[in-house]
């Protein structure tokens, strides 16, 4: 049965943290360019004031998947509660027909209870190492979301 549920950052980073190398060669792109450097500190930082999502999911007590969202208010739209999605994964072996859906929806669904009133993420353009798409825009337009603005990146400086 999986189960979810919203625990603290500082509880569940060093589960979550044992996934990531794994994460991080299934998504990232430029990997030798920008190797995964987490800056700990930061996200300490952030959950001491109150502004980080770590939502879990669990099979029995072994970490399936996780997402975490950045809470607090847009800097152009301060009066508005935001969640900026940082990190989402689910382990491969518990990706189901749903896995991702059910994970988004209860995401929405904590982070309402929490007065958010507006989500924010991206989705990978490219397709990983295995040869699969990483986006995940299919699955937000099924949940409701919509396209606000693509990204741009450039790498720049001497290497």
């Amino acid at each position: 049965m999986t189960l979810y549920a919203v625990e603290p950052w500082s509880a569940v980073v060093e589960e979550m943290r044992a996934l990531w190398q794994a994460h991080f060669r299934e998504v990232a792109s430029d990997q030798e360019r920008a190797p995964l450097d987490p800056d700990l500190d930061a996200y300490a930082r952030l959950e001491a004031a109150g502004a980080l999502h770590v939502l879990t999911m669990r099979e029995g007590r072994v970490l399936a998947g996780y997402l975490v969202a950045l809470v607090w208010p847009h800097l152009h739209h301060r009066s508005v509660s935001h969640a900026f999605f940082d990190l989402y994964y689910v382990r491969p072996a518990h990706r189901r027909w749903t896995a991702g859906i059910r994970l988004f929806r209860e995401a929405e669904r904590t982070l309402a209870a929490r007065g958010v009133r507006r989500m924010i993420t991206g989705t990978k353009l490219h397709v990983g190492p295995a040869g699969r798409s990483l986006d995940a825009g299919p699955i937000f337009r099924r949940l409701g979301w919509v396209e606000m603005e693509r990204q741009y990146g450039k790498w720049i400086g001497a290497w």
